[in-house]
């Protein structure tokens, strides 16, 4: 079995541990919420990308490997992110400084982090408020999302306190 092979075969075994995020191998997507990689032919490079609110590259090049583990990492972080989301939020909440971590509720102070259900578009809202009390919120269909999608601000938020 080639390295190529070996690294997808561990992205589709990944694949079912990440909740509604989709994987897309060789294909460019731009719609839903997903991951993947492809070869742009205007370009003439293998590149992989992030799907969702916002889609971007995430790595370029000439070489398929090198796009493909790249791929691979970024699935095993969001593998990561759908275990015990929550045992994991607790964790780093008792060790942010300055940025609570609302579950459940609504904040609108500053450096707050948080999810809730919102009644208006029927789906589970998360936030990330600056300084200024500004938030910006994503949505998801379920509660599980939300409370990944907290977790992995949370753990930004530590790596950049922390690091």
């Amino acid at each position: 079995m080639s390295k190529k092979e070996k690294l997808l075969s561990e992205i589709k075994k990944l694949s079912k541990k990440i909740g509604s995020v989709k994987i897309y191998l060789n294909q460019h997507k731009t719609d839903g919420r997903g991951m993947g990689y492809y070869f742009d032919e205007t370009d003439k490079l293998w590149k992989s990308y992030v799907c969702g609110e916002f889609n971007f590259i995430t790595e370029e090049s000439e070489n398929e490997i090198d796009v493909i583990e790249h791929l691979y990492d970024s699935v095993c972080s969001e593998a990561e992110a759908h275990e015990n989301p929550l045992e994991k939020i607790k964790i780093i909440q008792s060790k942010l400084q300055a940025v609570p971590i609302f579950l459940n509720a609504r904040s609108w102070g500053e450096y707050a982090i948080g999810y809730f259900y919102d009644p208006e578009t029927k789906r589970w809202a998360t936030y990330h408020n600056d300084e200024r009390g500004s938030s910006l919120y994503y949505y998801y269909d379920s509660e599980e999302e939300a409370i990944v999608e907290v977790y992995k601000m949370a753990r930004v938020e530590y790596n950049l306190q922390h690091h």
